[in-house]
């Protein structure tokens, strides 16, 4: 069985870096650059997982707090990454209901496990031909 993972990222580094990771976790991606289509796009029995950028353009605790606030979306789980030196964004996202929230560095070097672990538990692991994308 496929499953999605709903992506919050305007960032493109982070957006192919992602999906690469959901790749080759076999989960697909759903993509959204801004905050207020999250609890939307998340509102399907197929969304397994979110994953947001904390460090967008235009801040995402609202659209976090709003989605974790829904009947229906309230179970998915969010892992939020985020620039290492802003640790007031990390008490923000953990305030308004991440369920994981990871400095940069951590969340690229466990992000496929954690689709793993969240998304697609049973799931193995394939390879990918593509090459490892440079750290930021």
């Amino acid at each position: 069985m496929n499953r999605n993972v709903l992506v919050l990222v305007d960032d493109p580094f982070w957006r192919t870096k992602i999906e690469q990771a959901l790749k080759s976790a076999q989960a697909s991606a759903l993509f959204v650059t801004n905050p207020e289509d999250l609890a939307k796009a998340a509102d399907s029995d197929a969304v397994q997982l979110v994953i947001v950028d904390l460090s967008l353009r235009r801040e995402p605790f609202t659209a976090i707090a709003a989605l974790k606030a829904g009947a229906k979306t309230r179970r998915i789980p969010v892992i939020g990454y985020y620039e290492q030196v802003r640790k007031d964004i990390k008490l923000k996202a953990e305030a308004s209901g991440c369920d994981r929230v990871l400095s940069r560095p951590s969340f690229s070097e466990k992000l496929a496990d954690m689709v793993m672990e969240f998304a697609l538990p049973g799931a193995v692991r394939t390879e990918s031909d593509e090459k490892e994308l440079p750290e930021e």
